[in-house]
């Protein structure tokens, strides 16, 4: 009988985009800039719960006077949301739980006469989780504002360039804006 109620089908999609930039200037000598994007697509399989697809993409670049430290990171993920509140509510809050493929890579360049170039790579599954709200704009548009956390990939000695590295946890405030269809 639960598998067979009909009207807990929903079938819509969403899809998200968000993106951030950022420049820190310590002082004349020493600058950091970040940006990051993300796109997901989504799928209401019942009325408050979704599977959803994601892609993020994020580079910095940090210089100083004696190096320049460069990063890269990169993650697709699957997650599974569940809504916490009716599907006319306009302020939706949501969990999620899921798995990402992540890359990172950071290149790090020192000004001539200092110690070698040196760099550090990961990247493998990481689960992931997060939570967050919607606020529903319309009926089909709304901001999404939330908060990411992944462990650092589960090690392999192919997957990193330091296979005994401790588990790291990384963070991520998200906004952006969402369209129901």
């Amino acid at each position: 009988l639960f598998l067979m109620a009909s009207p807990c089908f929903a079938g819509l999609f969403e899809v998200g985009i968000s993106g951030s930039y950022r420049k820190t200037n310590f002082d004349i000598q020493t600058v950091t800039e970040m940006e990051t994007g993300t796109a997901s697509l989504g799928y209401y399989f019942w009325e408050l719960s979704a599977l959803e697809l994601s892609y993020t993409q994020g580079d910095a670049l940090q210089t100083t006077a004696n190096y320049s430290a460069y990063r890269v990171f990169k993650a697709a993920g699957v997650d599974l949301m569940v809504t916490l509140a009716t599907k006319d509510s306009a302020f939706k809050p949501y969990i999620k739980l899921g798995a990402s493929y992540v890359f990172k890579d950071l290149r790090v360049y020192y000004s001539p006469g200092l110690i070698s170039n040196n760099s550090a790579h990961s990247e493998g599954f990481t689960p992931t989780a997060g939570l967050g709200f919607k606020l529903m704009i319309g009926p089909q548009f709304g901001i999404k504002i939330g908060v990411d956390a992944s462990t650092s990939p589960i090690q392999t000695a192919s997957s990193s360039s330091n296979p005994a590295a401790p588990t790291t946890i990384d963070f991520a405030g998200t906004g952006g804006i969402s369209y129901i269809f």
